[in-house]
């Protein structure tokens, strides 16, 4: 026995590999021969337990959550994606898809599964005349961001360069030109998808166009996506940064800040941040570690006018520091850099808001102040702009009507308590309960099916389950935030061999 974890075993034996599970009955499934088959048919790499890279690519980037898969398939391309879906669906393991691995609730790992790896798929092909360009799943947001730079161009993507393109454009995409230029997803053209029986499947607004509708919004429920065809808008040099505040006046600070940018132009997209002050050159050493207020912007058009329209925003208290300069569009995301130590135990919970209240706003600062530690971020949204003149059921993505969002998080290394870690991070939630009027699919934690239904609206729910029951209706792709299907499993299509 080389080693064993959990309920999966890789032995050796006259110089083969095997692979064994153990399941709840107590009886044991001897994978070796599948295994051979699968390792002999992909052009990307199978990883197994004891494997020199194991340790590392089992884990993901919330280190809460500690799986140890039987068998890891770094795919190379489409086809590999096909085989491993083949192969996980014959086999009857279950399986967890992974792009940039950042799902807050560990969905990218598992237990005695299969892992589908597709940080290994990276190509990008643009064209910088029609203004388009075809992304494959395990790039990153930097990546892309980066590779466009050069065609003054970019794509409304998140707030941090470790993020993969897969999971946040099937879950909407919410990010630094929102007001601009709406959501990731409103830019999305078409997506190739390998389905549960094993399918390529093409979907776009002339190619199963229901299909398509639910992608966008509807996370991995579907399929797994092996590229992404875009439009894309200019980039270039925006007019970006961040400015800081001590906290002492957080609540007034807050109600100027959210009035200013919610009647901001498109062309700005903000966010605040609630945190101590780092330990950085920026900031006066008597300052860090001290709350402060961050109000951190991005103005895409004339650098000019955009001094203009971020003056206000400048001038809310004596700033700390004001680090607001012209910069490339991917230079932005070293602003968000702190709390991505990949391994880190990481606990969230958000909330979508129609409006900033002042009951909300002191309810929101109220909470911080009593929970806030070098551990906490917070972050509030202004939302609106482009994104909200896109209708709600033209896609999965439904909230276009909520003008904010916040999400709490707590982050620390795994020898941290975890419990004081989730305690404060549900203290901030509950006291925002009261103002919160439905979720986000990128942002979702671990928090059960009733929240899931706060992600979708009935009706869009409802279209949700009738594409499952079509495209997945024996749940395969259930590592995600799940829409269950409705129908017998009997009704999946035979299975294709390996």
């Amino acid at each position: 026995m080389l080693e064993q974890h959990q309920n999966t075993a890789q032995y050796e034996q006259n110089g083969q590999i095997h692979v064994q599970t153990t399941s709840p009955k107590g009886d044991q499934h001897d994978y070796k021969e599948a295994i051979e088959i699968l390792a002999s048919k992909i052009r990307g790499e199978l990883i197994l337990p004891g494997h020199p890279d194991y340790e590392a690519e089992r884990k993901v980037w919330n280190g809460s959550f500690d799986g140890y898969p039987a068998a890891i398939v770094r795919c190379a391309d489409a086809k590999d994606v096909k085989v491993a879906v083949n192969f996980a669906r014959e086999q009857a393991m279950t399986l967890s898809v992974r792009s940039g691995g950042h799902s807050a609730a560990g969905h990218g790992t598992n237990n005695g599964g299969l892992v589908i790896d597709l940080s290994q798929m990276k190509t990008m092909t643009i064209d910088p005349v029609r203004h388009t360009a075809r992304l494959e799943p395990g790039l990153t947001w930097g990546e892309v961001a980066e590779k466009l730079q050069s065609f003054g161009l970019a794509l409304t993507a998140g707030d941090v360069a470790s993020v993969g393109v897969g999971g946040l454009l099937l879950g909407g995409g919410i990010g630094w030109m929102v007001r601009a230029y709406g959501l990731t997803i409103d830019r999305l053209q078409a997506v190739e998808l390998v389905t549960a029986d094993g399918q390529l499947l093409r979907a776009s607004a002339d190619e199963n166009p229901e299909l398509f509708w639910g992608l966008r919004g509807g996370g991995g429920n579907f399929g797994i996506a092996t590229a992404f065809e875009v439009n894309l808008h200019p980039g270039g040099t925006i007019l970006g940064g961040a400015v800081f505040y001590e906290a002492t006046e957080a609540e007034r600070i807050l109600r100027e800040y959210t009035r200013l940018a919610a009647a901001a132009p498109d062309e700005l997209s903000t966010e605040v941040l609630f945190m101590l002050a780092p330990p950085a050159p920026f900031i006066p050493p008597n300052k860090q570690g001290t709350p402060v207020v961050v109000i951190m912007v991005c103005y895409t058009g004339d650098i000019s006018e955009g001094e203009r329209v971020v003056a206000p925003l400048r001038q809310l208290a004596t700033p700390l520091s004001d680090l607001i300069a012209p910069m490339p569009y991917s230079a932005i995301f070293a602003l968000t850099a702190v709390g991505e130590i990949p391994g880190f135990q990481h606990h969230s919970r958000s909330q979508f808001f129609e409006t900033f209240s002042n009951e909300m706003i002191h309810a929101l600062i109220e909470s911080t102040q009593s929970i806030l530690s070098p551990e906490t971020l917070i972050t509030l949204r202004v939302l609106g702009g482009a994104m909200s003149r896109v209708a709600p059921d033209a896609t999965a993505f439904a909230h276009r009507d909520k003008q904010g969002m916040v999400l709490i998080t707590h982050f620390a290394p795994l020898s941290a308590d975890a419990a004081s870690l989730d305690a404060r991070t549900q203290r901030v939630f509950r006291a925002l309960l009261p103002y919160a009027n439905g979720a986000y699919v990128g942002f979702l934690a671990d928090e059960g099916e009733q929240r899931i239904r706060e992600v979708y609206p009935t009706a869009t729910y409802e279209r949700l389950v009738a594409l499952k029951n079509q495209y997945d209706p024996t749940n395969l792709f259930h590592r995600n935030q799940n829409i269950k299907p409705t129908v017998a499993p009997a009704t999946l299509a035979d299975p294709v061999s390996l």
